[in-house]
């Protein structure tokens, strides 16, 4: 067994798996989208079987580059919460981010805890989808054959750790959203609290560790299986997002990062935690630093959904590489910008729902007449995307002092002229392009373990 990272990254829509030397070269790389299940208007969530499957042909087409693995880390998407059997079989779905199902639940459990103590201690508010707390009570009050038959309320990686190792196990930056978790504390505690309000047994929930310990080695009849050397330490990993930001060089007070992905989410790095009902806040993997992190639901999905709507004649690369760039240069390169912009129709941007909201928020477009046109409600999705994660960075600069540089990251990043547009709505930053992801930064977090550092730039952060 060698000293080579294989990283994993289980994201929400797809899955990457890429083998790393100890300094962090890629040695190769595998991609494998995979579809998520949107129904009954307000449900989303995946079989995990989809994930194992995703890992087990990953392995299969990287098996020349495994021998040498000794560390296996995880990125994954949170919370993916998955009932399980005492054995780690799933139960049912896995219950995605946007889900939102358990608009009830989180109403209840705040009534039942109080608002300001779910900030003081776990600051985070329960919130259908997002928090794992309220997909464990819908599943209660929905599916009590499954509330009785589950042995531990888990995770992605909770499930994938099971699977490879046998032990159970979750980590803060996964849970610290969930209002479950003592965030500001973070000191590997469940809040009683809420445990006692919400009737959940603690023993129906992973152990906790730090992202970058090891759960324990990979069983010999999974190894097999994947085709990894005997006796692979196997991380417990982190939330993609946190992993991203480490990825990006975010570890510092007041730095921020904001990734244009599947979702968009703008976040800022701080060293003491803050709390707000407009946000959740994160644990970071880097020790006594947090992560504010506000999110659009559908971000890059709602381009997506603008595609098949009102340009389904486009292939991908028609609309992403041309019609959507085309757009915003023309509208850039116009002399009279606040002119066309006060012809703009208004968008609320909540296709995916909302994470802050009780209610079921959906998307609108105001304005319209009959000389709008299809640019016109492409530029104000644009806009109001913009404007909306723009926000966070207006409220948390009231409460901590912030850079004036945003790393730009993800899948829209890389289109020049969104990045331009949405300076001018974002506010007065500086967007810098820098090249990340949740996987290189699984890879950091494997080098974590196997040295106590963190290397990010150049620097070196202490355990």
């Amino acid at each position: 067994m060698g000293d080579d990272i294989l990283a994993v990254d289980v994201g929400t829509t797809g899955f990457k798996l890429a083998v790393y030397s100890p300094d962090l070269e890629q040695r190769c790389q595998v991609v494998l989208p995979y579809k998520v299940n949107i129904y009954d208007r307000v449900k989303a969530d995946i079989d995990p079987e989809t994930w194992w499957s995703a890992l087990r042909r990953g392995c299969s087409e990287v098996a020349e580059h495994l021998g040498d693995v000794g560390v296996m880390s995880l990125s994954v998407t949170t919370p993916g919460l998955t009932p399980m059997a005492a054995d780690g079989t799933p139960l049912g779905p896995a219950i995605l981010f946007f889900d939102g199902r358990s608009h009830v639940q989180a109403r209840a459990i705040r009534e039942r805890v109080g608002i300001e103590r779910f900030l003081q201690e776990t600051c985070n508010l329960p919130v259908s989808g997002g928090s794992s707390l309220c997909s464990i009570m819908w599943i209660r009050d929905e599916q009590p054959e499954v509330w009785k038959a589950a042995a531990k309320f888990g995770h992605t990686n909770s499930y994938l750790v099971k699977r490879l190792t046998g032990e159970w196990a979750v980590d803060p930056t996964t849970m610290s959203i969930t209002g479950l978790y003592n965030s500001r504390a973070n000191d590997l505690t469940w809040n009683d609290t809420v445990l006692d309000a919400a009737g959940i047994d603690p023993a129906r929930l992973p152990t906790l560790y730090r992202s970058h310990e090891a759960v324990g080695t990979i069983l010999p009849e999974v190894a097999t299986e994947l085709g990894l050397p005997q006796g692979v330490e196997v991380l417990i990993g982190g939330n993609d997002a946190v992993l991203a930001a480490l990825s990006g060089g975010i570890t510092e007070h007041g730095e921020i990062i904001s990734i244009i992905g599947t979702a968009e989410i703008t976040y800022v790095c701080v060293a003491s935690p803050i709390a707000s009902a407009n946000f959740n806040v994160r644990c970071h993997v880097v020790p006594d630093r947090w992560l504010t992190f506000f999110v659009l639901n559908a971000g890059g999905k709602g381009f997506e959904w603008f595609k098949s709507v009102f340009c389904s004649e486009m292939t991908d690369s028609e609309f992403y590489d041309q019609y959507l760039p085309q757009v915003l240069r023309d509208f850039l390169a116009a002399e009279d910008l606040d002119g066309i912009e006060r012809h703009l129709p208004d968008y609320g941007p909540f296709l995916g729902g909302s994470r802050y909201s009780l209610e079921r928020e959906t998307a609108q477009f105001a304005g319209l007449d009959l000389e709008t046109t299809r640019d016109e409600m492409l530029l104000a999705m644009v806009r109001g995307n913009a404007m909306y994660s723009g926000s966070h960075l207006v409220e948390v600069g009231q409460m901590v002092p912030l850079g004036k540089r945003i790393i730009a990251a993800g899948s829209g990043s890389k289109i020049n002229e969104l990045l331009r547009a949405r300076k001018r709505w974002f506010g007065d930053y500086d967007f810098e392009i820098r090249d990340q992801s949740s996987l290189h930064g699984a890879a950091i977090l494997g080098r974590y373990h196997l040295t106590g550092l963190f290397r990010v730039d150049g620097d070196a952060v202490a355990r």
